[in-house]
């Protein structure tokens, strides 16, 4: 019995073949002998195209069926078992060589991965070394003086305006809305500054 469930477990085209000659043979159609054995047609045709094997049950029910042995129903010539077990010790080595080859191909590509973060990490160092002497202090950035437009306290005089308007004409409510050009006057005040017309007059 235990050698009936290890052939049963296999399938192959010379056993598929053999179980469609026998239902022929036997005069069923595949529903029919679907519905004897209580299954569907897709079991029995998926037993008949090799993409599946039928279960210890089901192949003593086919040998009964059909009238035959167990070993005559499931029997499998040397040359083919020779065969198949070539095939299956071939598919085994050739899924090993393929692990190797992925790992080999995976430790590879973590050390070149390595490499080009390290190139890229000692770039910045390099082109700093090269652009600054050692005996070079760094250079201090030069503050450019500024201009009058700049330099008036804008800020202040928008609080003095704010206060005026709000003792003596009571609107402090509509009085804020001169704060909100403090940021206008500076942006003028910069493109003025920077006008290269005003600059050459100011000898800045």
């Amino acid at each position: 019995m235990k050698q009936t469930a290890r052939k049963g477990s296999y399938m192959n085209v010379e056993i598929a073949q053999r179980l469609a000659e026998m239902r022929r043979a036997k005069g069923y159609s595949q529903e029919e002998l679907a519905e004897k054995l209580g299954l569907s047609r897709q079991a029995v045709s998926k037993w008949e195209r090799a993409e599946s094997s039928p279960d210890t049950g089901n192949i003593i029910a086919l040998a009964k069926l059909y009238g035959v042995t167990i070993d005559e129903l499931l029997r499998i010539d040397d040359d083919v078992a020779d065969d198949v077990a070539f095939e299956s010790r071939d598919r085994a080595s050739s899924a090993d060589a393929q692990a190797q080859a992925a790992a080999d191909q995976a430790r590879a590509a973590a050390a070149q991965a390595q490499a080009a973060a390290a190139a890229v990490q000692a770039q910045p160092a390099a082109a700093a070394e090269q652009a600054q002497p050692a005996d070079c202090p760094p250079p201090t950035p030069q503050r450019r003086e500024r201009g009058p437009w700049v330099a008036f306290p804008y800020p202040v005089l928008c609080a003095i305006v704010f206060l005026l308007a709000g003792f003596f004409l009571e609107a402090w409510h509509p009085a804020w809305v001169v704060f909100l050009t403090i940021p206008l006057y500076y942006w003028i005040a910069n493109v003025i500054e920077n006008d290269p017309v005003y600059r050459e007059r100011t000898g800045r």
